[in-house]
């Protein structure tokens, strides 16, 4: 029988995810009390017990896991035929950004390409369920930013993610959409035609394989790294009851980075600045259209 370490290290990373459903803090416990993945998947079940929070019968899924490494590696190989990147928290090519959070995945997949480690990413990201004057403040924010070499990340959702992304496009600069959901069920399907034009300037990212389905806990789970992803998060248009906007702008004001709220339009009579308030309140600082750019690129010299 193949000791562990004759795998790829995807594999075995691969084959602790999907078959041993270790999580990215569960893999991070692991590698801090075993040092290294041969380790982990040739271990006994007592020893797996040792680390905090893992019980016997999550032990013996973690220990049955080492059985599925020539089905993962396998299984790594179809993606490639189908030019489906992938890339671990041991390679050279996973963004260092993402590796800031607490719980960065420890495998994730891409088509397209992954941002460069000196490339300027900004998160551009608001309510999907935006007005036609946020939609254009978005798509003109981002395509101004990307004339300057600034690549756009956003959650490929409807609205001001989508406005984000088009205007990257405009610009012709690169944009790389977050997805809470895997390539094989893009989400919403009415951003299929733009995911093709995505994937030519830049990528999409997942941590989650092809043939997974969206729900509303990988959506939400996929704002940490959009945040990651980026130097600086932008909120554009955004209403009192935008959850996903909120839960990126906590995990932005968690992680200390950089946010700015774009306030153009939030004086209107009637319209609902509940969000607004809720974002400043975290810390963002107010730009405009007219001025935001500058403030932005200075901040990412």
């Amino acid at each position: 029988m193949k000791r562990a370490a004759e795998y790829s290290v995807a594999a075995q990373v691969w084959a602790l995810r999907e078959f041993g459903d270790v999580g990215p803090r569960s893999f991070r416990a692991l590698m801090a009390q075993f040092g290294n993945l041969a380790a982990i998947l040739e271990s006994e079940i007592e020893d797996l017990q040792k680390v905090e929070g893992l019980a016997e019968k999550r032990a013996k899924k973690i220990a049955q896991s080492f059985h599925s490494l020539a089905k993962s590696e396998k299984y790594l190989n179809v993606l490639k035929e189908r030019e489906i990147g992938f890339s671990t928290v041991f390679d050279t090519d996973y963004p260092p950004l993402i590796m800031e959070l607490n719980d960065p995945p420890p495998i994730i997949f891409y088509r397209g390409s992954l941002p460069a480690p000196n490339e300027k990413t900004v998160a551009l990201v608001g309510s999907h369920k935006a007005t036609g004057e946020g939609i254009a403040l978005a798509v003109e924010l981002a395509s101004q930013l990307a004339q300057h070499s600034v690549s756009i990340v956003s959650g490929l959702a409807r609205g001001i993610d989508t406005a984000a992304h088009i205007g990257a496009l405009k610009g012709g600069g690169k944009t790389y959409a977050l997805l809470g959901s895997g390539f094989d069920h893009i989400y919403p399907e009415e951003n299929l035609s733009l995911v093709s034009e995505i994937i030519k300037q830049g990528g999409i990212i997942s941590e989650y394989s092809p043939e997974t389905t969206y729900s509303d806990g990988r959506l939400i789970a996929r704002n940490r790294l959009t945040v990651g992803l980026s130097q600086v998060v932008i909120v554009g248009e955004i209403f009192g009851d935008s959850a996903g906007t909120l839960d990126t702008a906590t995990v932005c004001h968690e992680l200390g980075k950089l946010m700015f709220i774009l306030i153009d339009g939030c004086d209107n009579p009637g319209k609902d600045n509940a969000g607004v308030e809720k974002v400043l309140a975290m810390g963002a600082v107010p730009i405009s259209l007219e001025k935001g750019v500058d403030i932005i690129l200075k901040c990412l010299v």
